[in-house]
């Protein structure tokens, strides 16, 4: 199996015009800043998968936006949707790369890359619901059949699943039924290579009864998660973030890479 190399991003929640500002941050600067120093990289991924919350309040311009940017990346792009979405303008305005659509109304699909197989699920929820998430029975019947197959996934959705020890958190933003699903892998952990999800604005990675789950920080504002916080609080740092993401055999490397808005991306120092 041929090792492969995937960047995670999430939560750019660009806006109605390229002046939307969110969280004293230009949300659309800052997501050019990151594609303009992605095309200096001195490796290719293989794709870049975004797990969610593409605009800030499904804004018909935001996706147009985005489409408008990535257009001459080259680089494959696949997206989650996040409760700031909604799935069928994502399918409108944003290609799947030839993905297998799994569902006609939810944004579920899979892809593979050689040997890799993906997979992801669309958490979004009734407006009653939100920002809590959730998987829905046809999702949680095809997830099941794809672990069946014995096959290795990995699976990408905008929503944790299980607490992040911060209260305000845990109370308000979890998949409902997120204990179920995690019972699922944990069934068929040996299939499972990680979950990789958004929501949270902030990197993590937790391993739970074998089984791992990895968040990434916003392109423009993080939330602050203490343990005994009792509402949302952001870090205004100026800093947006993605992860590197590297699968091999038996092994999953995630590297956090930050960037301040208005800098160069990286610099390379030479002796």
């Amino acid at each position: 199996m041929i090792p492969i190399r995937f960047l995670h991003i999430s939560d750019t929640h660009l806006g109605p015009n390229q002046e939307f500002i969110q969280h004293d941050a230009n949300t659309f600067k800052a997501f050019s800043h990151f594609l303009n120093g992605i095309k200096s990289l001195p490796f290719k991924p293989e794709f870049i998968i975004h797990t969610g919350d593409v605009t800030a309040n499904c804004y018909e311009e935001g996706y147009k936006f985005m489409a408008s940017a990535i257009k001459d990346i080259h680089i494959p792009f696949y997206f989650t949707t996040g409760n700031h979405d909604r799935s069928e303008q994502i399918k409108h305005h944003l290609s799947s790369n030839n993905a297998e659509v799994l569902s006609s109304k939810l944004n579920t699909y899979r892809f593979s890359v050689g040997d890799h197989h993906f997979m992801t699920l669309d958490g979004r929820g009734p407006n009653e619901i939100d920002p809590h998430g959730v998987i829905s029975l046809e999702q949680m019947d095809v997830l099941k059949k794809e672990l069946e197959t014995g096959k290795q996934v990995t699976l990408f959705i905008h929503y944790p699943a299980l607490p992040l020890d911060s209260t305000w958190f845990d109370e308000n933003m979890l998949l409902t039924n997120g204990t179920e699903f995690h019972q699922l892998l944990a069934s068929h952990k040996e299939q499972v290579r990680g979950v990789f999800f958004g929501h949270i604005h902030r990197s993590s990675q937790t391993l739970v009864d074998g089984i791992l789950y990895s968040s990434v920080g916003s392109m423009s504002a993080q939330f602050l998660l203490f343990p005994d916080q009792l509402k949302p609080m952001f870090e205004s740092t100026g800093q947006g973030y993605f992860n590197i993401v590297t699968i091999d055999r038996g092994k999953v490397l995630i590297k956090n890479q930050s960037f301040a808005n208005g800098q160069e991306l990286y610099t390379l120092k030479t002796e």
